[in-house]
């Protein structure tokens, strides 16, 4: 009986501690995850954009030439998705009005990627009109992901 009241004790700490440290777990493995996606994104940024465009103009060529002659920034916002909880990276591009658009602003659109099993995937996805720190900030859909940089090793 005293053991089978041992077990029982010894199931329940054990269960208490999962839940306080499955989140401090959650987020390491997170971290890593996120800085693994950072350097691939990095590595293949430029076959990534000629792959989204490949695809726009797969569906539409009118608006893959749009996206081709568009100005990428070289600034990425990474963010999750509420949902999926997939990372992203979302990259703002600019497009120069066209002669017979009746606005003489510049338009921008983000384009989405998206980081699922282990690599970079691309689906053409964009928002238009929507810088990414507006997609990040009027919403429910993605949340950021804050990058904290890595402190250089010391050699004692």
């Amino acid at each position: 009986m005293t053991l089978s009241i041992g077990f029982g004790i010894l199931s329940i700490c054990l269960f208490i501690a999962w839940i306080i440290l499955r989140p401090m777990f959650r987020q390491v493995v997170e971290d890593v995850h996120v800085d693994h996606a950072r350097t691939l994104f990095h590595q293949q940024r430029e076959w990534l954009e000629a792959r989204f465009i490949s695809v726009l103009s797969k569906y539409d060529a009118a608006e893959g030439q749009r996206w081709e002659a568009a100005q990428w920034h070289d600034e990425v916002i990474w963010a999750r998705d509420r949902q999926t909880r997939c990372l992203l990276a979302l990259v703002c591009v600019h497009f120069d009005p066209g002669q017979f658009e009746d606005f003489a602003g510049r338009r921008h659109a983000t384009a989405l990627f998206e980081f699922r099993k282990g690599h970079w995937c691309v689906d053409g996805k964009s928002l238009d009109e929507m810088r990414p720190d507006e997609a990040i900030g009027r919403g429910q859909r993605f949340e950021e992901v804050v990058v904290t940089q890595p402190h250089p090793r010391r050699v004692g």
